[in-house]
């Protein structure tokens, strides 16, 4: 076999069929996927594309005694699963993935040490989020998404700031995005 015929197994996408998947969040908090006959344990759900797709694209992934990744496969849309099904990955994921939406951003500071304090109103209440190293924990994505980090690893978002956000919070931001 040639070097340009040579194929390994991370150049395969698997596409897995909904129907066949059998997802169940044990009282540990972790997830267990029976599929055709198989039962992993400890099963990590992952969005591919998390800015842009909540329900598409799904990496279905654990790690085996090695401590190694393996992939089981890529659910293509959740909206496949049944309604149960649906729930129960949906719920996993929205917990993982938990990020407060920022609907008004009343002011930025910046501090001698680089540090971004900024005062905003989210869906998880009134917040002074505390950002380092801004350049990567405060940036807007694609012209109009905003994710911020903060120094807990907290993250909030703005999946559209000139919809979401008053011309005072534009302006707040337009110096450090």
């Amino acid at each position: 076999m040639s070097i340009n015929e040579e194929s390994f197994a991370a150049d395969k996408l698997n596409i897995l069929d909904c129907g066949r998947l059998k997802f169940t969040k044990e009282k540990s908090g972790f997830m267990t996927l029976e599929t055709d006959g198989k039962t992993y344990n400890k099963v990590n759900l992952t969005r591919l594309q998390p800015f842009y797709e909540k329900t598409r694209f799904i990496s279905v992934n654990y790690e085996n005694d090695e401590k190694e990744f393996i992939e089981i496969g890529v659910i293509r849309d959740m909206k496949e699963l049944s309604d149960g099904q649906f729930e129960v990955v949906n719920d996993f994921l929205e917990y993982k993935y938990y990020m407060p939406l920022i609907t008004k951003i009343c002011s930025i500071k910046e501090n001698m040490r680089g540090s971004l304090f900024v005062k905003a109103v989210t869906t998880a209440g009134d917040k002074t989020i505390c950002i380092r190293d801004w350049y990567r924990n405060f940036k807007l994505i694609g012209g109009k998404y905003l994710y911020v980090c903060d120094v807990e690893g907290n993250k909030y978002y703005c999946d559209d700031v000139e919809m979401r956000l008053d011309k005072k919070s534009l302006a707040a931001m337009e110096m450090f995005t």
